[in-house]
């Protein structure tokens, strides 16, 4: 029984540790953006921000920490 209990607290620490690992590198890469709009509502200036993903960042992000280890033999884009 506590071999069960074993495996399945690892397997929630890999899941954990797989979840902080993608948070951060979506966070590192800014692919959250804030964009602040202002806005004339009678008269008086209002501002609202809004945050949009953008996940085009994260291979550019990712390029850039791996390029330095590999030297750049395992980036190119062409096949």
């Amino acid at each position: 029984m506590s071999e069960n209990r074993s495996s399945l607290f690892r397997a929630l620490l890999a899941v954990s540790l797989m979840l902080f690992v993608v948070g951060f590198v979506v966070l590192k890469s800014g692919a959250i953006e804030k964009r602040t709009s202002t806005k004339m509502i009678d008269g008086k200036s209002k501002e609202s921000t809004s945050y949009n993903f953008n996940a085009s960042r994260i291979p550019i992000y990712i390029k850039s920490v791996v390029a330095p280890i590999t030297g750049n033999q395992a980036l190119s884009d062409e096949k």
